[in-house]
């Protein structure tokens, strides 16, 4: 059952239906997994709840406003990158669990964690800690951050409801 997503097939795919791919897998493992319909409304309804309170996943870490990806009317078009001098493992801000831990770019990784009705992408993974179709509690170690050219710790971020996507700083605390 683990072996059902292969995604290395669609490594040649424009990047944007690449995302939407695995959103989509991720969201068809919600029912491979069988999660009960109450527990999903208990995770979204956690999540929304939390909306400006979560901690951000990397330790000491802030949104990297300099990196923006813009659409060409210099609106946010995806997530944010978030930068830490001090920690290169990140924690899930909530409950949830792993639907999908693939390769991306290169030699990283992406992991996409659901949170009910709620994914969190997690791009430029250099390790992965945790295996697709695990449940995982708020606070759990996910992975690494790999350095960046100016001696950062740089994880890329997407918070998705469904198939839409927001604006991650909106969720964070603000420090």
């Amino acid at each position: 059952m683990k072996n059902w997503h292969n995604f290395k097939a669609y490594k040649n795919m424009n990047k944007k239906y690449y995302l939407l791919f695995a959103l989509f897998i991720s969201v068809i493992s919600v029912f491979a997994q069988k999660k009960d319909e109450n527990e999903i409304k208990k995770m979204t309804a956690d999540f929304e709840a939390n909306k400006t309170k979560l901690e951000l996943p990397l330790i000491n870490s802030k949104v990297d406003f300099k990196t923006l990806y813009l659409d060409e009317n210099r609106k946010p078009l995806r997530g944010v990158d978030i930068i830490s001098k001090d920690s290169s493992n990140f924690v899930s801000p909530a409950n949830g669990y792993v639907t999908a831990v693939f390769p991306d770019e290169e030699k990283y990784f992406s992991v996409i964690v659901c949170h009910g009705d709620y994914f969190i992408v997690y791009s430029h993974v250099e390790k992965a800690f945790v295996t697709s179709m695990q449940n995982i509690t708020k606070g759990q170690y996910i992975g690494s951050a790999p350095l960046d050219k100016q001696g950062n710790r740089r994880l890329h971020i997407e918070i998705w409801y469904n198939s839409d996507k927001l604006w991650p700083p909106d969720w964070f605390k603000k420090s």
